[in-house]
């Protein structure tokens, strides 16, 4: 960096303490209060470990984190503007659904693209509280939290038991971005870490021996816009469901009920959570700090 970004303290131990404020709070992005970014304030300071070494000594496991994930946003940004080559196979007034696979691979991607008049918090709570999962993905049967990271980070696990083949799994990190400022939008980018032995290493989590297939989650991105009375959502994902030896024509044909069904499942339920679980998990101690946090940020 050329410049010295704003309202940023000069010291080793603040700055590190404003660092990870940023990362835990979503800004790896600019946030017009703070006129700086966790990638930013990483490689500003990283010059002032260049001039003092031992002042400004290296958090490696932090920085390599952030900058890890700023340049996986930037890919996932990258990948919702996409336009080539896809097929279109549902559209109707509020939600588009198109899918693509990719040559000479086994990789199928998928984009939604939807408008919803639902409230922003109840929708987060679906998207957030990956425990239950089961209780409205499509054949998810179990679903656990397996790590919270930090506030925006965290680590879930799916089994999943689809008629007529054997049960996939999927072993998948989130993190979030708060774009709020810039487009009002946020993003939510995730992948599979079942082969990331760094990534398991450093959290320590231990991927147990299972007859299940594992979904090979290449990336998933989904991209939140608000708007008057709701928000607009895209999501792109690329994987490998392990489903090479199902005709295509059968694919097809799931991956347009499977987008449906996910579309107004997720309208039905954010719509009124009121006496259901994601009310609790709204409500409860030990997560208060996520949807207050949440709430103020849609809400400036």
């Amino acid at each position: 960096m050329d410049q010295i970004p704003e309202n940023v303290p000069m010291n080793q131990s603040d700055l590190i303490n404003h660092i990870t404020h940023l990362h835990e709070y979503l800004f790896l992005d600019k946030v017009q209060l703070l006129k700086a970014k966790a990638h930013d304030l990483v490689y500003f300071y990283l010059t002032r470990h260049q001039s003092d070494p031992k002042e400004f000594p290296i958090h490696k496991q932090l920085f390599d984190e952030i900058i890890n994930f700023h340049k996986e946003t930037g890919y996932m940004f990258e990948q919702l503007q996409d336009q080539k080559d896809w097929i279109h196979e549902t559209t109707n007034q509020h939600f588009k659904m198109s899918y693509k696979l990719i040559p000479g691979t086994p990789y199928v991607s998928l984009k939604w693209d939807s408008v919803m008049k639902v409230p922003i918090i109840n929708a987060c709570a679906l998207i957030y509280q990956t425990e239950l999962f089961d209780q409205w993905v499509p054949f998810c049967n179990k679903s656990i939290s397996i790590k919270q990271c930090n506030m925006g980070h965290k680590v879930a696990f799916m089994n999943l038991s689809p008629p007529i083949i054997s049960n996939r799994e999927a072993y998948i990190r989130g993190f979030g971005v708060d774009r709020l400022d810039q487009s009002k939008q946020f993003m939510i980018c995730c992948k599979s870490i079942q082969n990331d032995k760094e990534y398991l290493d450093q959290y320590k989590i231990v991927i147990p021996q299972s007859k299940a297939v594992q979904v090979d989650v290449n990336f998933f991105t989904l991209q939140v816009t608000l708007i008057p009375d709701g928000f607009q959502m895209k999501c792109v994902a690329n994987f490998d469901p392990k489903m090479s030896y199902i005709p295509q024509n059968f694919l097809n044909f799931c991956i347009k009920k499977i987008g449906n069904f996910i579309y107004e499942r997720f309208v039905k339920l954010s719509l009124d959570i009121r006496g259901t679980k994601w009310e609790l998990q709204i409500k409860a101690p030990e997560n208060q700090r996520f949807y207050q946090h949440i709430s103020k940020r849609v809400q400036q």
